[in-house]
């Protein structure tokens, strides 16, 4: 399948640019939101499965925000009209930012007149797709589908992170919020001082804390929208079915399921994983 090249720009003044599949005839329309420094070209679960939404029905918008890529340089629009760019992707992301994110993605599909618009979110974008619906509001959708939502109570204790709030805080101290930590954020991805600190200490980032004792699931709660949670069980472990159906249980309509045998990016359960998606969008 042939991919358009789509931009568009933010309240922030930010570029950014998506790729999109389209059919004539198609009246709904999935918008993809990725985890952590995701991107279209190494997401293979993405690619596969816009492939198959267009003979589904369904037109296939991959979103890239801020947070994509490990480093990205993004192009934004000073006042004085002058293009610049800013080093962002997940080593530098602000969280709060994605809603602006997500607010110009929406906006754009809204411009092409769907019937239906899905929100198909991984990962960390599970997170961010949260938070969004808490600041606006959203009409114009019909579904959202969330994909290993993450909950990152324990992030600070693994061993591979030891030592790494203590120094992230005194780099913050120091005034160097942007420095680089000296290792790499769940062992793949190089990560900003400011932006681990958010990670590990923003209440707002662990909105869906399904491992959490006592977690607030408050913003969850708010969200109007039938709702999926899918997990693999490499992913979620013996209690992937137990967890998701938390998650459910505070969501409206909310449907759970898990994949045997996959992990947390669906590898080489592509094809498994999204006929699960379409079974439900078929039902709901």
């Amino acid at each position: 399948m042939n991919y358009e090249y789509v931009e568009v720009q933010t309240e922030q003044n930010i570029t950014l640019f998506g790729f999109m599949q389209k059919k004539e005839g198609n009246k709904k329309c999935i918008l993809y939101i990725p985890g952590l420094a995701g991107n279209f070209f190494e997401s293979k679960f993405a690619r596969i499965f816009g492939n198959l939404s267009i003979d589904k029905g369904y037109d296939f918008l991959f979103s890239h925000n801020q947070g994509s890529f490990q480093i990205m340089d993004f192009q934004y629009l000073r006042e004085d009209g002058k293009i610049k760019s800013k080093t962002k992707g997940s080593a530098y992301e602000r969280f709060e930012d994605s809603k602006y994110d997500i607010k110009a993605w929406i906006e754009y599909i809204k411009t092409l007149g769907y019937e239906k618009i899905i929100l198909l979110c991984h990962s960390m974008g599970c997170n961010k797709i949260v938070y969004y619906l808490n600041q606006y509001s959203y009409d114009e959708l019909s579904n959202v589908i969330l994909l290993a939502p993450q909950d990152n109570v324990n992030f600070k204790n693994l061993e591979m992170h030891e030592g790494l709030l203590e120094e992230a805080k005194r780099n913050i101290d120091l005034g160097q919020s942007d420095k680089l930590l000296s290792k790499k954020f769940l062992g793949f991805c190089v990560m900003s001082s400011q932006t681990y600190y958010d990670e590990i200490t923003n209440p707002v980032i662990n909105n869906i804390p399904y491992k959490t004792v006592n977690g607030d699931f408050s913003m969850l709660k708010n969200i109007n929208l039938p709702t999926l949670v899918l997990i693999g069980t490499d992913d979620g472990g013996d209690q992937s079915l137990e967890y998701m159906k938390k998650v459910a249980s505070y969501c409206l309509n909310g449907k759970y399921d898990v994949v045997e045998g996959a992990n947390h990016n669906f590898k080489n359960k592509e094809i498994e994983t999204s006929e699960k998606i379409f079974n439900y969008l078929e039902e709901n």
